[in-house]
């Protein structure tokens, strides 16, 4: 077999002929149309929060920052252990990373913010990861950053990355309530998708409002510019994309439960590796399906990843280098990060996709006892 890492859930082009067909002709297909309009209420809808579609998640987290007042030269902790896009934003923002360690969860450490706060002055905002789809420790989180904020006597907003994680569920609430602000990529390899894009969720409508601002260059009206902005808009064809998306939402999500329990309990019973550890009160999307090497094999791992592209399985190393050892993100590192180096060294991404069938699940557990065999 050749089972590629990802597939995405797209519409089928009878789906979408007839909107498509519609803005084709009356030219109507970007400046935030009926289709953009439908898919935030949509979404917004579903989340049970108000929402503002983006060009894409990244500029949704500059938006955030930029909206909730982060100044140049403000220190904005967010883990290492996530995407190059989550920092990238600060940058372009105007803040500067202050990288934090992971907990077991492979989300943001507690006891180290809780430290980073402690230590450091000018905290302009936190951004927590929900890694992989897996909702983050948000009530800890909001409690020691509140806490922190009330003794200094400032704010210090709290905007989750939640870039994998539209669907996760933590107690039955639905992941993008949190924090000032939530924001979600729904680029291809996302659970909702609209080829490229991005979605900000919250509960206070006037961040939303002022966000719809600065997706349009911060024009307010009649080309008066009031706020910071940029060309940060969702075209019609994307939004149309995303609405067909959002109607498979929850049959995709089951689908995925099922199969990644399947795979879990093959890779528990059959090999060596671990598994990204999940509480029982919350749904992952498993937007990645993510293993992680034994320590006697954490030196292998490029073999076990081309042993693995022999036999037509193909891998990622999510994510690997962590931030703060990428070659532009150096100059902000003050210390070593013992835990997120150590799982960033140790982490093979598996293929995972909804339409993956359990043929193909075999096939890549059978390959990876072999080439566990094979490497040890």
């Amino acid at each position: 077999m050749n089972i590629p890492n990802i597939k995405p859930d797209l519409p089928t082009l009878e789906q979408v002929s007839k909107e498509f067909g519609e803005i084709l002709s009356n030219g109507k297909i970007t400046n935030f149309g009926k289709y953009v309009t439908m898919f935030e209420e949509l979404a917004g809808s579903y989340l049970g929060t108000h929402t503002a579609t983006i060009s894409s998640g990244t500029m949704g987290l500059l938006f955030a920052l930029q909206s909730v007042g982060v100044k140049p030269g403000q220190k904005v902790i967010i883990p290492s252990f996530t995407f190059m896009a989550t920092a990238q934003a600060v940058l372009y923002a105007g803040g500067i990373p202050l990288f934090a360690e992971i907990d077991d969860d492979f989300n943001l450490c507690t006891e180290d913010l809780k430290q980073l706060l402690a230590t450091h002055d000018n905290i302009g905002c936190v951004i927590p990861v929900h890694m992989y789809g897996l909702p983050c420790k948000t009530e800890m989180i909001e409690s020691i950053v509140k806490t922190e904020a009330q003794k200094r006597g400032i704010e210090i907003p709290v905007i989750y990355d939640a870039a994998h994680a539209f669907g996760s569920l933590k107690n039955n609430q639905k992941v993008g309530r949190d924090g000032t602000a939530e924001v979600f990529s729904l680029s291809v390899t996302k659970i909702l998708v609209s080829v490229e894009g991005g979605l900000v969720s919250s509960q206070d409508k006037v961040l939303i409002d002022r966000i719809k601002k600065m997706r349009g260059y911060g024009i307010e009206s009649n080309y008066n510019t009031c706020w910071p902005g940029l060309n940060g808009k969702m075209s019609e064809f994307h939004a149309i994309v995303g609405i067909e998306s959002l109607k498979n939402l929850e049959a995709n999500l089951a689908q995925r439960q099922r199969q990644a329990a399947y795979y879990s309990d093959l890779i528990k019973k059959q090999t060596s590796f671990g598994l990204q550890p999940i509480p029982g009160n919350v749904r992952h999307t498993f937007k990645d399906f993510t293993i992680v090497l034994p320590d006697s094999l954490i030196e292998k791992r490029d073999l076990i990843m081309n042993e693995l592209k022999e036999r037509g399985v193909e891998t990622r190393a999510y994510f690997y280098p962590p931030v703060h050892e990428q070659t532009y993100f150096k100059k902000y590192a003050d210390r070593t990060m013992p835990r997120t180096e150590l799982l960033a060294r140790k982490v093979i991404t598996l293929p995972f996709f909804t339409s993956i069938t359990k043929e193909q699940v075999d096939y890549i557990v059978e390959a990876l006892i072999a080439t566990e065999r094979k490497v040890s």
